[in-house]
């Protein structure tokens, strides 16, 4: 796969992902990491070979929630035909019981995110595509965020590529990491620690080697 504007943006990109499997691509600024999130979704076009699922789920580094809607309302749009008791599922999954009739203004930054993640897998997309979703937050609130998304992989068990500038998160929640360098797929690297994992496992010996490894690629 290659993708060009004024000049090559990505280029040789091989790229397979498995059912059920969470990737994560990381990689300095200007890279490219966004760029093939937007051609896996269908936003952007390259020359080559795509085979990507007809339904993709995408959440932005920003939430996007529609600020005149509930979360009731932002959970079950896109949805063909609202009902009440798939959008009550996905409330109690996102952990936001007492939250369904208030507006993202009234909304903490994580609850923000998980409506976010919520409205992208409402519609149950085969691919679940993530654009740095944690990023605005601040550190404890991203912290909080990565140890929940650890949890919630075991629930719904969605196909997943993030991108990611934070390699200590693409670890915590991938099975395998991705290295991007000027527009190309330069590393693998497989995510050895057992789910369901826990977080304390970022302070183990064997994490911090790994996390390492993977800066040292960039």
């Amino acid at each position: 796969m290659n993708v060009h504007f004024d000049k090559p943006v990505l280029k040789d990109i091989f790229l397979t992902v498995k059912k059920g499997e969470f990737v994560s691509i990381v990689g300095k600024s200007g890279v490219g990491k966004s760029t093939l999130l937007h051609v896996l979704a269908g936003i952007h076009k390259g020359d080559g070979s795509l085979r990507t699922p007809s339904k993709v789920g995408f959440a932005f580094q920003n939430h996007s929630l529609f600020p005149w809607m509930t979360v009731n309302e932002n959970l079950s749009f896109g949805l063909d035909e609202y009902q009440d008791n798939e959008v009550q599922e996905w409330v109690k999954l996102l952990e936001l019981e007492g939250k369904e009739n208030h507006y993202p203004m009234q909304l903490s930054g994580g609850q923000q995110q998980r409506v976010a993640l919520g409205r992208a897998l409402a519609t149950n997309p085969a691919l679940l595509l993530l654009d740095e979703p944690f990023s605005s937050l601040d550190t404890h609130t991203r912290q909080r965020m990565q140890e929940w998304m650890m949890d919630f992989i075991q629930k719904i068990d969605t196909t997943t590529v993030l991108v990611t500038h934070d390699v200590e998160e693409a670890i915590l929640l991938s099975d395998r990491v991705l290295v991007m360098k000027d527009g190309t797929l330069e590393k693998e690297f497989v995510v050895p620690f057992a789910r369901p994992r826990n977080a304390d496992i970022r302070y183990s010996e064997p994490f911090q080697k790994l996390k390492k490894e993977i800066f040292a690629s960039y």
